[in-house]
């Protein structure tokens, strides 16, 4: 009930930017919910419980299937967005709740070298990154389906963040562009391990752990990290830093030791364009003009 009080906020008693008849196909899905028996429509005809349930039923309120694309499209190009928190197995092809899924992005990748009508691919990209399970995988398919390996130009404009994982994506595109707040960078990775064992003993409450296997479980916060346990994830940190400034230097043409060197710091634009981690700052009017002109000289 809570969405539906916020739907009927955006509706009623506020201008809206819709077609009519979307409007009415809208209150007609929420009319039991929402106790609308009846209203009045533009032509000032009285749509009752009954209309309603026939425009619920009428082609105007279904999807239809036989054109339907997972993505957006203008010009040719398919726009993917890339929102939020970043996560391997999320399930949606949408970015939803502030999270997208590598597993969306991918499906819609796909979905979009195979579909004949897109000529080009547009990454939407604002997000300050997440997981790394899922990243480097998706981001070697985006960079084989790159017009450099032979497929579609891929861009990003990054709207108005691509750090960490999010940049891992935007690297290996064919161009990366954005407006002059953008951020971007943020190279490499970090763990956190949260240690209760003071607060459990400030609060008269002692944790017995018992395990079979002296190495089993020795990052849970119950328990003191040991150095082998912090030692191992350090190894695991390096490890992934390594192969994210493997993946920019490789993606952008630019040098490791230039990437080793940004220590993964952000960077503003201007930063990012000096140090080769963006190809241009514009406005996305001026980046989507830009892709338009490629097109039509190819």
């Amino acid at each position: 009930m809570t969405k539906l009080a916020h739907v009927a906020q955006q509706l009623f008693n506020v201008p809206v930017m819709i077609d009519p008849r979307k409007a009415e196909v809208i209150v007609a899905a929420l009319r039991e919910r929402l106790g609308i028996g009846s209203f009045e429509r533009l032509d000032g005809s009285v749509m009752d419980a009954v209309d309603m349930q026939a425009a619920m039923s009428s082609g105007e309120a279904r999807r239809s299937y036989e054109d339907w694309k997972p993505y957006p499209m203008a010009d040719g190009v398919a726009v993917i967005e890339i929102s939020g928190t970043l996560v391997h197995k999320y399930g949606y092809l949408d970015p939803i709740s502030g999270m997208t899924g590598y597993d969306g992005i991918a499906r819609k990748l796909r979905a979009a070298m195979a579909d004949d009508d897109v000529r080009a691919i547009w990454l939407d990209v604002d997000s300050p990154g997440g997981a790394t399970a899922g990243c480097f995988a998706l981001a070697a398919e985006i960079a084989q389906c790159t017009k450099s390996e032979g497929g579609k130009p891929i861009w990003a404009y990054v709207n108005e963040q691509a750090t960490s994982a999010a940049y891992a994506l935007s690297c290996v595109c064919d161009k990366v562009f954005g407006p002059e707040d953008a951020i971007v960078g943020s190279i490499g990775c970090f763990v956190m391990h949260v240690d209760l064992t003071a607060a459990l003993e400030k609060g008269g409450v002692k944790v017995t752990i018992v395990r079979a296997g002296d190495r089993k479980a020795r990052t849970m916060p119950y328990e003191n990290l040991d150095q082998k346990a912090a030692e191992k994830l350090q190894i695991w940190c390096d490890d992934t830093r390594t192969r994210f400034n493997k993946l920019v230097a490789t993606g952008r043409a630019i040098s490791i030791q230039s990437v080793d060197a940004t220590e993964a710091d952000w960077f503003d634009a201007r930063d990012g364009l000096r140090l080769g981690l963006m190809d241009g700052i514009m406005s996305e009017p001026e980046a989507w003009a830009k892709l338009q002109r490629s097109l039509a000289r190819a």
